[in-house]
């Protein structure tokens, strides 16, 4: 009764902290904690938008953090075993949190962590028991949310220009069919998070009408149906091997959340083009156990060779030109898929069968057959688990090791094999490049301190087959940290340091050559006492190849964010000035930007970036968001190649988003 009192007094002394954790989650601080959660810079551009469009819907959605399931939990990948652990068994302890100032009293979650977990989570009343669905209910209590965007170039690509009839009829795919603008739109319903459908639709520049639409609705919690979807869905089974529809883990998130990848299934509802399942899928349950079974048709484009074999998929989703739009939902993917798992007490394990079978052959079949088993311990001071796959008789199999030591510190290995005849077309696990033709052994470390995190890995890999770049068995090693250092308390600093050597074919040599890559970023942020937060960066590349010319890159960025009208209008200004000596030394910059969008811009050359975002919100209810940005480069006269060319050394963009919640 005594600690419940003081917990309760905590509470109300946190008050404070409360607010400035209201103030720490708003719009300012969100696109720095954005930036920081998709800092890693192996995954490739698909995979990093998928990330945001996962991040931005938690955060329009966030979880109660007194009712949140350890599944719920595990869907944020910063989080570690630890930390889940700790978060509940302070609510089973001391009952449920009055605000998140309580978080740090759990003892593991650090103020980096906090600070990021505040973007998701909101410290409500905990019901008696699960609330019952009633129809009046879920239409009065569920919520709406309808998202419009316009992408306006003020610019004029070759694709657009006029083309005369004779080059088109010697040229036809040098015109686009559609016009200028890039438009999407997303509606989406929730009844906490039980009960939810929507649409989302988008037209890319040059295609003609909303090119893509994804329908979706998505029933979790009902009795024995503990998920259920319809229409286009991804699903995830053990750690990514066989099935891998969940959030893709890179090298840098493995270190907190390999052990614990969310499973089951989850509706589609970004503007990703491939990647997805048409069809239906379902999870019954009972007690410790969920057996789940999908069924699915799914539309995909592929390049064809002579009307009878697929020589590779296209996953663009672009369809421009007569040429991309022939290619469109060319061919077809049926699939079959169950799994069962079974989990207590920090035990689980789970076994998945596939069978797939696409229109046309691809490398000589046109049929997959594979299976799976996983296995998962979570305990105290370790949690172990491991997935092995047999595809067609080719095997992959993955296995991970954290050991939690004391004052914060973990210890993460991850090994991994993947056959060279191993295809899967839905992994998505931990690699170097596919999941495909590697063996690979990476060993890292994770620090939570109160004011200074950090965390670092080494991986070593080889290919034991020849791969694209490489005509012979090759290997490399690949090394990365990062520190996140509290300096006061309005001053942070955060670095991160990566290097890379992997041997590719060398022309000079005509043989194997180690490649050298170095890029490293400084970022020193500080809160003024009015709201407002100004942001410098620093970036360096190197790289390094035999018999070429060493390249390096460098760029500055300044950012300031504020808001205005009682938080009603918030103003953003990123400024960058690059210079690279190619391609291969590129920077990659975040910028504030509109919500559900990848915000990492690729410079190169030499140059500067100058964008601009307001958001402007008249009501809790509704939106405007406005972004204006333009390039500008000072080695060169034109921008891009192809239908992409664009006449002049300078581009300029203007994006407008409309967002309503009803």
């Amino acid at each position: 009764m005594k600690l419940r009192l003081l917990i309760s007094w905590f509470a109300v002394l946190s008050y404070p902290m409360a607010a400035v954790y209201s103030q720490i989650s708003g719009t300012n601080d969100w696109d720095s904690v954005l930036e920081t959660l998709l800092s890693d810079e192996e995954l490739p551009a698909d995979a990093l938008q998928e990330l945001a469009d996962m991040y931005e819907s938690l955060h329009a959605d966030p979880l109660n953090i007194n009712t949140a399931t350890r599944e719920e939990l595990s869907m944020l990948p910063f989080l570690t075993d630890r930390q889940i652990e700790d978060i509940h068994a302070y609510i089973y302890m001391h009952g449920p949190m009055l605000t998140l100032g309580e978080l740090q009293l759990t003892g593991s979650l650090d103020y980096s962590t906090r600070r990021m977990l505040s973007h998701f989570v909101y410290a409500g009343d905990m019901p008696p028991q699960k609330e019952i669905i009633k129809l009046a209910d879920v239409i009065r209590n569920g919520r709406s949310e309808l998202t419009v965007r316009t992408d306006i170039p003020l610019y004029l690509r070759d694709g657009f220009r006029y083309h005369s009839p004779e080059e088109l009829e010697r040229y036809p795919n040098r015109v686009y069919k559609g016009g200028k603008l890039s438009e999407s739109l997303r509606y989406s319903f929730n009844w906490h998070n039980r009960i939810r459908f929507g649409i989302t639709a988008q037209k890319d520049a040059g295609e003609k009408g909303l090119d893509f639409c994804s329908p979706y609705i998505f029933i979790k919690d009902i009795g024995i149906v503990k998920e259920f979807a319809l229409g286009n869905f991804k699903m995830q089974a053990g750690y990514g091997l066989l099935l891998g529809g969940g959030f893709s883990v890179g090298k840098n998130m493995a270190l907190s959340s390999m052990s614990r990848q969310s499973k089951g299934l989850k509706p589609h509802s970004s503007t990703q083009e491939y990647g997805y399942f048409r069809g239906a899928g379902l999870a019954l349950g009972k007690n410790h156990t969920i057996f789940t079974l999908m069924a699915a048709s799914t539309p995909m484009d592929a390049t064809i060779k002579g009307d009878t074999v697929i020589s590779s998929f296209k996953e663009d989703g672009f369809h421009r030109t007569g040429l991309e739009i022939s290619k469109k939902h060319n061919i077809r993917l049926s699939t079959l898929a169950a799994n069962v798992r079974y989990s207590f007490r920090g035990l689980q394990y789970g076994a998945t069968a596939l069978y797939e079978r696409l229109s046309l052959p691809y490398k000589g079949q046109d049929r997959f057959m594979g299976v799976s088993a996983d296995c998962s311990l979570n305990r105290s001071r370790y949690s172990l688990s491991a997935e092995l796959s047999v595809l067609d008789s080719h095997p992959a199999s993955i296995a991970s090791l954290t050991y939690r030591l004391p004052k914060s510190w973990s210890i993460n290995t991850v090994f991994r094999y993947y056959s060279p005849e191993y295809r899967a077309l839905h992994s998505n696990a931990m690699a170097e490049g596919d999941v495909q033709n590697e063996t690979g052994l990476l060993t890292g470390f994770v620090h939570n301190g109160r004011k200074l995190s950090f965390k670092g890995y080494a991986d070593f890999f080889m290919h034991p087959e020849p791969r694209y770049g490489a005509s012979a068995p090759s290997n490399g090693m690949d090394l990365r940290t990062e520190a996140d250092w509290r300096v006061g308390r309005h001053d942070a600093l955060y670095a991160t340091a990566r290097f890379k050597a992997k041997q590719k074919d060398c022309k000079y040599t005509g043989q194997l050559e180690y490649l050298l890559t170095g890029r490293y970023r400084l970022r020193w942020t500080h809160s003024c006492k009015g709201g407002a937060e100004l942001g410098t960066q620093l970036f360096y590349v190197r790289y390094d190849f035999i018999a070429e010319p060493i390249s390096n890159g460098y760029a500055l960025t300044e950012s300031f964010s504020r808001s205005f009208l009682k938080d009603r209008l918030t103003a953003s200004l990123t400024a960058a000035a690059f210079y690279t000596q190619s391609y291969d030394s590129r920077v990659s910059v975040y910028e504030s930007g509109l919500r559900y969008s990848y915000n990492f811009m690729s410079l190169y050359g030499k140059g500067g970036r100058l964008a601009v975002t307001l958001k402007y919100k008249p009501s809790d209810n509704v939106q405007l968001n406005i972004k204006a940005g333009g390039t500008y480069y000072l080695d060169r006269d034109e921008i891009s190649s192809a239908q992409q060319r664009i006449e002049s050394n300078h581009k300029e963009d203007i994006s407008v988003q409309f967002i309503a919640k009803f």
